[in-house]
């Protein structure tokens, strides 16, 4: 099993890292336009009918970016769909194909043009260097990579074996609490009491509306 776990990293930015995320934002308002001006609803579909036009009016960039715009836009167009908002991206912010990116521990390169790329320096805690550590020692290894105008997002991948447990924990959930204890013997309590007496008042007051 698959346990990922997303990890935030600020960054010393740059106006190249601005200029990228502006043009990956207008890339994935293109693929909307396009979108909805053929009516088509697919991801395949999509990127097959732009895919010329994109290489052309974003010349010069990696063509795998039109793949994560396309991927994008198509997740945008279904969310527009469901709550009818108007469909455009309007955040900066990047979603990049392993082929884009290089992780080199307090590093990132990115690949903005063939054989042209952005260095981000990543600003790191103590929170952030367990992740790093355990990727240099090969226990984990890196998914695609998201960046916006504040933080780097890097999910760290694991494969767990959930067959052969190390440790187990035993959970009881009653009305007024939580207890928990695990195999080591340490254990911890969740006082429910007030979250139950809210839960009431709120019944009661519903209760006399109602009425009423």
């Amino acid at each position: 099993m698959q346990v990922i776990q997303s990890v935030k990293f600020k960054y010393e930015t740059s106006d190249d890292v601005k200029s990228l995320l502006t043009t990956f934002r207008d890339m994935i308002n293109f693929c909307i336009e396009k979108a909805l001006q053929h009516k088509v609803t697919s991801f395949m579909k999509l990127r097959a009918l732009i895919y010329d036009e994109f290489k052309e009016r974003f010349k010069g960039y990696n063509t795998q970016y039109c793949y994560s715009a396309v991927r994008i836009a198509c997740n945008i167009l279904k969310s527009w769909r469901r709550r009818g908002k108007e469909p455009r991206a309007k955040k900066l912010f990047s979603r990049f194909v392993s082929t884009l990116t290089k992780f080199e521990s307090e590093k990132l390169r990115i690949s903005f043009k063939p054989r042209k790329f952005i260095t981000l320096k990543l600003i790191c805690g103590e929170y952030q260097k367990k992740f790093i550590e355990a990727w240099r020692k090969g226990e984990c290894r890196i998914g695609e990579i998201i960046l916006n105008e504040n933080f780097v997002i890097i999910p760290f991948i694991k494969e767990v074996d959930l067959t052969n447990p190390n440790e187990s924990i035993a959970i009881d959930i009653n009305e007024s609490n939580v207890t928990a204890v695990d195999s080591k013997g340490n254990s911890f309590v969740i006082d429910l009491s007030e979250v139950k007496r809210i839960h009431y008042c709120y019944f009661q007051k519903r209760r006399n509306i109602q009425k009423g």
